[in-house]
């Protein structure tokens, strides 16, 4: 007799990369540490930590809006995406918006060290070089009150300021982020005002750091902002090391260019590196002085050139006055019409051009006066042999600029040249080793350019300035479990031999894979149920490809989670 089928139902939910970050969430052991510092109540359905850990999967995986959350959730199996017996309507926007207000409310600063601390130690980071860098955080709507005040404590004021996103229209916070040598992973981050400028900010990331290393003589290296006569004295004081970038409004950065200029110096190659994005092309090279003059407070500084910089500042400057000279070209043939009639007016719009374009240290210009001379008809009437004519002169503006060859070749001799400041001596580090340390800086952009681009941490939109505050901190997870993930399959394929993976399109090798990607090769994994009613007739899952089961391996991820 045959079986009718029409009582059979498919249950079919997503499997995808939740098994490896749930591995690595245990690992750092982050539900019982939330649990610890943001209690929930009693009878609550879903914990406030869970809550917390099911937005960080979100943000890692496919970041949605808070009101959308619930029905993302629902397309996952429910006990891998941290539901446990809840339902996915459970997690609306308002029941995460809570989750943050407590987040917000618990001691952070102290549940970061703790989360970090087991992290180190789990995963043996290397704390003996740190990087720090910022970026901002715009934020829209517009948030008449800039900060929040909840049960006493004053959250980050969003403001104006330097808008990294070039959106100077809209409010934003700092935020500030420090990572490891070893591996870029995050040991620390901090949110400021967004009118906060960075050179206010070293001291209290600097200490925050020595709290969660237990030492003081790591490296600490960031840009130039870190490069004041309080910041860096403090560390020195307080028995730490920076690299760090010389401004290049400090006299030290004139004094040079001006002994440059007359004295022949013998650069010493320090690094010689083949351009691996185009192998035709020439290596990459750096060179090295040390300088005869130390800075105001001491420190020693190393001029660095480098080809590749020579290059990029020849390319730039080029770039720069050719769109300068097309847009006073342009400027030129607007010169009296509409508001570009007064020598005023056409000064302002000069010298906008060259602020616009940074150029006008290249350039010669002079206002200059035109003198147009006609005959105008003495009183009124039809003119006739006896009317008499008066010489009349009108002034008008305009301007001539010209490019300063000889500036410009001066500007030149300095191409590539930077200088790169530290209270480390020569008899512990060579020219060739703080290169090198300091050349791990745009690792640090790397993970700014994730958290903004591959986890849309931009622009943000939540209802009050301590949510946003607290919101951070969850991006703060993500980013760990994202670095760690990656730091642990490069650091496999090291150990095993393994140089490149075929994680692009079409088989293309990828050198060094990042969690962006290991997450894609899994995003349509599936588990299925097949029910009878409320019999289960079949549990299965879609099949795993070679690459998924290599991948597995190099995380040391079981394959049950995929395998039934």
């Amino acid at each position: 007799m045959k079986k009718n089928n029409k009582n059979l139902t498919l249950d079919s939910k997503i499997v995808g990369p939740l098994p490896f970050i749930n591995k690595f969430i245990d690992r750092l052991n982050l539900e019982d540490i939330l649990n610890r510092y943001i209690p929930s109540k009693k009878n609550q359905k879903l914990s406030n930590a869970a809550a917390i850990l099911i937005f960080a999967r979100n943000i890692l995986i496919e970041r949605k809006p808070l009101y959308g959350l619930s029905e993302w959730i629902a397309r996952f199996d429910e006990h891998l995406i941290g539901l446990k017996n809840a339902k996915p309507a459970i997690l609306n926007d308002d029941r995460v918006g809570r989750s943050l207000n407590h987040l917000f409310d618990a001691d952070r600063a102290t549940l970061l060290t703790e989360i970090v601390l087991k992290a180190i130690a789990e995963f043996n980071i290397d704390t003996s070089q740190l990087h720090n860098d910022s970026t901002t955080v715009t934020v829209y709507g517009e948030y008449k009150r800039e900060k929040s005040i909840r049960k006493g404590k004053t959250s980050v004021a969003l403001k104006h300021g330097h808008n990294k996103d070039y959106r100077p229209d809209l409010k934003q916070l700092l935020f500030t982020l420090t990572v490891s040598r070893d591996g870029a992973v995050p040991i620390h981050y901090k949110s400021f005002d967004g009118n906060t400028t960075d050179d206010k900010t070293h001291i209290y990331i600097w200490e925050s750091l020595r709290r969660i290393t237990g030492r003081s003589d790591f490296i600490y290296v960031a840009d130039s902002k870190l490069f004041t006569k309080e910041q860096t004295m403090y560390i020195t004081n307080e028995g730490g090391k920076f690299i760090s970038v010389l401004p290049e409004t400090r006299k030290e950065c004139t004094w040079f260019k001006d002994w440059f200029r007359s004295h022949k110096i013998e650069w010493q190659e320090l690094i010689r590196r083949p351009d691996h994005r185009s192998p035709e092309s020439d290596e990459h090279i750096y060179w090295g002085f040390e300088s005869p003059m130390a800075s105001n407070e001491g420190f020693r500084i190393i001029w660095i050139l480098s080809s590749q910089k020579q290059e990029q500042d020849n390319n730039t400057r080029s770039r720069k006055i050719e769109k300068t000279i097309e847009e006073l070209a342009c400027l030129k043939d607007r010169v009296g019409k509409y508001n570009l009639k007064s020598k005023e007016q056409i000064s302002e719009a000069v010298l906008k051009t060259f602020e616009n374009n940074r150029s006008g240290s290249w350039f010669d210009w002079k206002m200059v006066k035109k003198e147009t001379e006609i005959y105008k008809q003495k009183g009124k009437g039809r003119p006739g042999k006896n009317t008499k004519f008066v010489r009349v002169v009108n002034e008008s503006w305009t301007f001539e600029a010209m490019p300063n060859g000889l500036k410009i070749q001066e500007d030149a001799e300095m191409d590539g040249i930077f200088p790169i400041v530290t209270n480390i001596d020569q008899k512990e580090l060579s020219m060739k080793e703080i290169l090198k340390k300091y050349k791990y800086q745009p690792y640090i952009e790397k993970r700014h350019q994730q958290f903004k681009s591959v986890l849309e941490a931009a622009p943000v939109y939540l209802k009050t300035p301590h949510r946003i505050e607290a919101l951070m901190f969850v991006y703060f997870i993500a980013l760990l479990l994202n670095a760690l993930i990656e730091r642990e399959i490069r650091l496999s394929m090291k150990k095993n031999g393994i140089k490149e993976l075929p994680l692009y399109p079409e088989e293309r090798n990828c050198e060094y894979p990042t969690t962006d990607r290991i997450i894609s090769i899994f995003s349509n994994q599936r588990r299925h149920i097949l029910k009878d009613e409320n019999i289960i007739v079949k549990y299965f899952f879609d099949s795993l490809s070679n690459l998924q089961k290599h991948i597995l391996e190099l995380l040391a991820i079981d394959t049950k989670y995929y395998q039934g």
